[in-house]
């Protein structure tokens, strides 16, 4: 057997980039496993080739139904430019619980997700970090702010954020390259907003830079460094394990080209392959220590999943000022102007009816039909909402499908309504039409309205999952007879085994988790490699 390598890294997007990087750069010879393929920067992002081409298309979706895209074509994002950038379905299934309608919206290449990404970058503060010690429910997570606010920056400063500093309690100001361009639409909004809602502090979206050569930046870092390969095409199947001491000694995968079943070596072993799907690599990796599953000695493995709440209202506007000349029809944080951090439950119980709160994010006079705004909320983790293995169902590499049950509770549609009356409110105040299909057609209205219950719950909100802020199920905590993961995103139960993605958080609070999922990532990196964090 050859030498082990001192890393591998399963998955190469948010989370898998940040731990290659920071591990390579200091030292570390590390692995990166991709299930997809290498993009081609001018084949794979092409511009559209007929109007409306970056916009909703019924018959696209159709299409893409028949070609094995089902759930894919649900998403907000799935357009004609974007179709190929999401999965096939049939050849990656995954089952729900009775009753438990999930949306997972997926991608398998190299960057995953970042090249559909908002790109919106927040900082949580301590008080969504100790939100149990508050309210009493759940955990809080075992860090705090100031434990991550170097690696924030560190991260912040690599990739380069637009954006400004606000001096809001619960959205902390992090290093920004320059103000967040905002219309002329956005900036008259703002300055009302200050005026006819105090009580809700507004600013400008942080948005991280664009990768206009479509690479993400610490796969470039990262291969700079001469110690880092990539293989893209590999299909991870499950970490191996020693019998006796229960460590990780590697990784197996299988060659989606050749079928061939591959074991690599390694001293440590990081899963940031997105939530489920590093929950269902976790729950397929038996041992001889772990007979239920890598790191589930507490039971908790694939319990406690999360997924944000997302009300969304948009309507017609006239004189669209648009997105500048020259616009890149793929950088999608460019759609976002406006941000609301939480006004619920800041720090106390508002009487409202629900624990947590939500955030509003939008954007007026960039983008067709005029503009939109989404609330987007906490889910609270319940250990009935979770991944589990569906044996009766593999995937197209013989691999275990997961199930997913995730429902909202009596909290989370109490949110809803709150959310819905705050949304009407926006509407009403600041004179914003609320006529999303306002310039459709009778067909897309009816399609709209036909397809509805695949998107929406009775209570308008998106349907669990299609937010893509999947987060829990390997949640960490201090405590191995209940947590996962510890503080450092190691499992409990094989620490040479780094959980580095949102399948390590213990709640999910309003904030976009991008930017937390890159920092937490970076800094096990640069533990893994020995360089302190």
């Amino acid at each position: 057997m050859s030498e082990p390598l001192d890393l591998i890294v399963i998955g190469s997007g948010a989370s898998g980039g940040w731990v290659a990087k920071e591990a390579a750069e200091r030292g570390a010879r590390v692995l990166m496993l991709e299930a997809g393929r290498r993009l081609d920067p001018a084949k794979d992002f092409p511009a559209p080739d007929h109007e409306g081409g970056s916009r909703v298309s019924i018959l696209a979706r159709v299409m893409a139904i028949l070609k094995g895209q089902q759930v894919q074509a649900r998403c907000m994002s799935f357009t004609p430019q974007t179709a190929h950038l999401f999965l096939n379905d049939r050849q990656n299934p995954y089952t729900t619980g009775p009753g438990a309608r999930f949306n997972w919206y997926r991608s398998r290449q190299v960057g995953g997700r970042l090249h559909l990404w908002g790109r919106n970058a927040l900082r949580i503060s301590d008080l969504d970090f100790k939100a149990a010690a508050a309210d009493g429910f759940g955990d809080s997570w075992p860090l705090s702010y100031a434990d991550l606010a170097p690696w924030y920056a560190r991260v912040e400063e690599f990739l380069g954020v637009t954006g400004e500093a606000a001096g809001i309690a619960n959205l902390p100001d992090g290093f920004y390259s320059g103000p967040h361009p905002l219309t002329g639409a956005e900036r008259r909004l703002l300055a009302e907003m200050a005026d006819k809602w105090p009580d809700r502090p507004a600013t400008t979206c942080r948005i991280i830079h664009h990768m206009t050569d479509r690479v993400p930046p610490p796969l470039k870092a990262a291969a700079a460094t001469g110690r880092f390969e990539l293989r893209s095409g590999a299909v991870v199947e499950r970490i191996e394990t020693d019998p006796e001491t229960g460590r990780a000694t590697g990784v197996s995968y299988i060659d989606a080209a050749t079928r061939e079943r591959v074991t690599v070596p390694a001293r440590h072993v990081a899963v940031a392959a997105s939530t489920i799907e590093s929950v269902r690599i976790l729950l397929n990796s038996r041992g001889g220590r772990h007979p239920d599953g890598l790191g589930n000695s507490s039971g908790n493995l694939g319990r406690y999943l999360s997924d944000h709440l997302m009300v969304f209202r948009a309507g017609t506007l006239p004189g669209i000022e648009g997105m500048g000349e020259g616009h890149d029809p793929y950088d999608f944080g460019q759609q976002s102007g406006i941000y609301v951090p939480s006004f619920r439950n800041v720090g106390k119980d508002d009487g409202r009816g629900f624990l947590r709160g939500y955030s509003l994010l939008g954007s007026v006079g960039r983008l067709e039909p005029g503009w939109f705004f989404m609330a987007i909320g906490e889910v609270l983790p319940r250990a009935e909402n979770r991944v589990e293995l569906d044996p009766a169902k593999r995937d197209a590499w013989g691999i275990p499908a997961a199930k997913v049950t995730l429902r909202h509770s009596e909290n989370e549609r109490a949110m809803i309504r709150d959310m819905n009356a705050s949304l009407k409110d926006l509407s009403e105040t600041f004179g914003l039409p609320d006529d999303l299909l306002g310039r459709e057609s009778l067909i897309s209205k009816l399609a709209y309205r036909l397809a509805g219950p695949l998107v929406y719950t009775p209570e308008g909100a998106l349907i669990p999952g299609s937010s893509i802020h999947e987060t829990g199920g390997a949640c960490m905590g201090d405590d191995p007879r209940r947590h996962v993961t510890d503080a450092r995103n190691r499992l409990h139960d094989a620490p040479n085994v780094h959980v580095t993605d949102s399948a390590s958080f213990p709640t999910n609070p309003f904030h976009n988790p991008g930017l937390t999922i890159m920092a937490l990532s970076a800094r096990a990196g640069a533990a893994i490699a020995g360089g302190g964090a």
